[in-house]
């Protein structure tokens, strides 16, 4: 079935998610068990009588149901309830950083993790500008050198970077990181000692990807460092998105290891 057709089917249910802040307010607050209209008003500042209506509304389209201690939501209300909740956040991750998916090169993302957009909600933009053109990658080396667990996925060179990861490895933290095959061959003629030395460590693993990517990502126990190409083709050094939340962590990880399987692990001579 066609998706429009589908839509043609549920377009009233649909549309009922949100055409009431009345009625969102209240499903999304009966998440957390059932309550009286008297808790419903005091807590969101509505008019008794309105949310008897919102209630009676609901009521009738199987969402809400009274028992001795209020109202509650039925099982179909309680997963409206949890989707609409991860509606809000995608819709809120998308437009607070509006400019920021519009003017970057997204094809680097599998289809699968923009869907969950949402779970990036809790985020903001760290950006350079004139007064401070170190800002974003002196944020990024503060967050990281406090890390126990590094995942990244780089196709450009940063400065210090490979001394900073040696630091790391040598303390103990866990670092995994995929290098497309370009960086990894300039690591190698630069750093070539250093790489050696690392390869004996457990805690460290080198993988490389021979294929474009378009964005440079970091994933540690309490961030997720998110850089992106530009539209016009270049690398954008002036801005990260940084995400926070377990939520975010673990979409870091999927696309992660979404690069994962198509990486290899470099074993001995990281020459390629």
């Amino acid at each position: 079935m066609a998706t429009s057709d589908r839509y043609d089917m549920v377009e009233d249910s649909l549309k009922s998610f949100t055409r009431s802040k009345v009625r969102t307010k209240i499903l999304l607050s009966l998440r957390e068990g059932t309550k009286s209209t008297g808790d419903l008003e005091k807590e969101l500042s509505i008019r008794n009588t309105t949310i008897l209506h919102a209630i009676k509304e609901m009521a009738g389209s199987d969402l809400i149901a009274k028992d001795g201690k209020g109202y509650g939501l039925t099982n179909v209300g309680k997963i409206q309830a949890y989707r609409l909740d991860d509606m809000i956040d995608f819709v809120f991750a998308l437009e607070e950083h509006r400019d920021f998916w519009q003017t970057h090169d997204i094809s680097g993302i599998p289809t699968d993790l923009l869907k969950k957009i949402s779970m990036l909600a809790h985020s903001e933009i760290i950006a350079s500008d004139s007064f401070d053109p170190l800002r974003t990658q002196n944020y990024f080396l503060e967050e990281i050198i406090k890390s126990k667990k590094i995942f990244g996925v780089s196709p450009i060179i940063m400065p210090n970077f490979a001394m900073l990861i040696a630091t790391l490895v040598e303390k103990g933290s866990d670092v995994n990181l995929i290098l497309t095959a370009n960086v990894l061959r300039i690591v190698y003629r630069d750093y070539s000692h250093l790489l050696r030395e690392l390869q004996n460590y457990d805690n460290f693993n080198l993988y490389s990807i021979d294929e474009g990517v378009t964005t440079a990502f970091t994933v540690t126990d309490t961030i997720l460092n998110f850089g992106l190409f530009r539209i016009d083709g270049g690398y954008d050094l002036g801005s990260d998105l940084i995400c926070r939340g377990d939520e975010a962590i673990n979409w870091g990880m999927e696309l992660f290891r979404f690069y994962l399987e198509k990486s290899i692990l470099i074993e001995g001579d990281p020459r390629i």
